[in-house]
């Protein structure tokens, strides 16, 4: 087993975590949300819905309803995003959330604590765990 091999699979997924979830709610327009991730320089955000209902939206989201022709100003991110969520636990370990990703063939993956998503990690976290191990 190599160092990095190692390495990636004793480290926890919370290790990686550098900011907490941005959240938005499920009317805001694509245009809205597309600022929030150009603003916030990350690729997804998590939806607060209705009932405790949660959500994820990423920017290749907004990029397929583009390419679908969805008029950014009118359609709100509740008609795009995904409620159905992949999700990993904080202490999982760099390996699995990599192995999730690819079995639901997502590029986020909300880390949930106590039930409750808190984090998102993206595969540029992993990729960072494998090319550049603390």
């Amino acid at each position: 087993m190599s160092d990095t091999e190692m390495h990636t699979t004793d480290t926890s997924v919370q290790s990686l975590i550098s900011r907490a979830a941005v959240w938005v709610g499920p009317a805001l327009s694509l245009r809205e949300a597309a600022a929030v991730l150009t603003g916030e320089s990350i690729g997804a955000v998590l939806v607060r819905g209705p009932h405790g209902r949660v959500g994820i939206l990423s920017e290749r989201d907004i990029v397929a309803a583009l390419a679908d022709d969805a008029n950014p100003s009118k359609t709100v991110v509740e008609d795009i995003c995904s409620w159905e969520l992949a999700t990993i636990a904080p202490l999982a370990s760099v390996e699995d959330a990599a192995n999730a990703m690819l079995d639901a063939e997502v590029r986020h993956l909300p880390v949930v604590a106590d039930g409750h998503p808190t984090e998102i990690i993206s595969e540029r976290d992993i990729v960072r765990a494998y090319v550049r191990p603390a």
